[in-house]
């Protein structure tokens, strides 16, 4: 009888801490809508952009991760968004990327205020697209609104870096440097 309250006791306890330290890990979750894009050039002034509202963030203790789903993304053309997702993106095997930045890189700040990466001292952290990870710096702008944080973020990329095969269409080819823009909010749980 002993040794079934002891392991009862120690079932409990297990329990309680797995639970306890899920709710503590559980630090920062994405709250109302986002918006990710991106912004590739070609010649004589030619632009293309896509956009997906499929942002979420994760969060390890140690870092934000930013992940953005690119199988929604859309340039506004139905032909182009497909070739983006399967011939260039290849989302059915690369279904995402993520932007991974540690806490410590960026400055929260205070209820009502609001920090900005500074020019000459951009902070890093990992971009990963299309099986590829690659450092870069990132320019952010973070406005606390009553603990609701709202993040604007843009980055250069270079499809090159990441194996993605440099959109072109009818002859027209985008330039293999792009931006990469996102605005999502944030709350501490």
């Amino acid at each position: 009888m002993t040794s079934l309250r002891l392991t009862s006791l120690r079932a409990l306890v297990t329990t309680a801490v797995l639970v306890f330290a899920g709710t503590a890990m559980a630090g920062w979750t994405k709250t109302g809508d986002s918006v990710a894009s991106f912004l590739g050039k070609g010649p004589a002034g030619f632009k293309i952009e896509g956009k997906t509202k499929s942002v979420d963030v994760k969060d390890d203790g140690k870092a934000l991760t930013v992940v953005v789903g690119l199988k929604d993304l859309e340039t506004g053309i139905d032909l182009r968004d497909k070739h983006m997702r399967e011939k260039y993106l290849e989302v059915g095997t690369h279904p995402s990327a993520t932007l991974t930045v540690p806490f410590d890189a960026v400055t929260w700040p205070e209820d009502g205020k609001t920090s900005e990466s500074v020019d000459g001292k951009l902070p890093k952290g990992t971009f990963a697209l299309h099986g590829k990870s690659k450092e870069i710096s990132f320019k952010y702008k973070i406005t606390n609104a009553g603990g609701v944080y709202t993040i604007v973020g843009e980055a250069p990329v270079n499809f090159n870096e990441y194996d993605v095969k440099v959109p072109s269409y009818m002859g027209i080819t985008v330039k293999p440097d792009i931006t990469v823009l996102t605005t999502f909010s944030v709350k501490k749980n």
